[in-house]
């Protein structure tokens, strides 16, 4: 295993913390000034709060660079850790994208942490990014390298997590994951999906591989009412998971009304996990 390079470049923090003290300004300055209806100065917490989320997610993408560069970064030990394949438009690289999700923390940074009992999750970075988008630690590798990382590193994993989306690249890590690993170690992660996208993956991989993946409902007009995330026009949220035949499951993620942030789905992320969590419990215990 190759030692890791110094790391340099900020850690974050100063930039975190002045963005949570702007936030924190904000919000007791619209506890005094009240709504904007009542007090038109209240327009000034805006000037706050947007700046302050704005930095606050800038610096954790700076400590993220630093952590995956650092000398503790999982990409340069041994120990196996989980692979994370999706298309790099779903990335949220930008202050900008993650104030208008909506959260704090990103729904790739909750995935891993809820998945890191099993391992850090890894994933190829996007080329010409400045700094990455937080949640798991990017490997940055040229045109040429890229399919071998891939092809190492998901051997080694525990969990290979495929998040379905269009591109050349990714078409090529599926058939690369249906064709050499055990299915156990695959999960799809299915996630703001439209529901013509989903049907194609699915005759996709029932033509290239004879793998038939479970049909999905859709959201009810009552669910698209109460989260505008959950649009009648894309297929349910959630997992598939696969037994040792390719039969494919799915976990659909539970409705949680009541969220830390509105993007957070670390519960049901949790929930909708448990099965293939405690299979992979039974799998890493020692046998005697």
């Amino acid at each position: 295993m190759n030692s890791p390079p110094t790391s340099v470049g900020p850690s974050g923090a100063g930039l975190k913390t002045l963005g949570v003290v702007l936030v924190i300004t904000g919000l007791l300055l619209y506890a005094v000034l009240g709504d904007v209806e009542d007090n038109p100065s209240s327009l000034l917490v805006a000037l706050l709060i947007i700046p302050g989320g704005l930095l606050y997610f800038r610096g954790r993408q700076q400590a993220a660079k630093k952590h995956a560069t650092g000398p503790q970064s999982p990409i340069y030990d041994s120990r196996p850790h989980v692979l994370y394949l999706r298309s790099f438009q779903t990335d949220v690289s930008t202050p900008f994208e993650a104030l208008a999700a909506g959260n704090f923390t990103t729904l790739e940074e909750q995935l891993a942490d809820v998945l890191r009992p099993l391992g850090e999750m890894i994933a190829i970075g996007r080329p010409g990014d400045q700094l990455p988008t937080t949640g798991a630690a990017r490997i940055y590798a040229t045109d040429a390298e890229w399919k071998s990382v891939v092809l190492t590193r998901m051997q080694s994993a525990p969990l290979v997590v495929i998040r379905p989306g269009t591109g050349a690249g990714l078409l090529w890590e599926f058939e690369q994951a249906f064709r050499t690993l055990d299915p156990e170690k695959v999960l799809l992660f299915i996630f703001n999906l439209k529901i013509e996208e989903y049907n194609a993956f699915a005759t996709e991989v029932r033509n290239a591989f004879h793998i038939t993946l479970p049909a999905i409902g859709t959201f009810s007009s009552v669910r698209a009412l109460i989260d505008y995330h959950d649009n009648p026009s894309k297929v349910l949220p959630g997992f598939i998971c696969f037994s040792g035949d390719w039969r494919a499951e799915f976990l659909p993620l539970p409705l949680t009304i009541v969220r830390f942030g509105y993007n957070d789905f670390k519960k049901s992320f949790i929930q909708a996990l448990q099965p293939v969590s405690e299979r992979q419990r039974i799998a890493a215990r020692p046998t005697h």
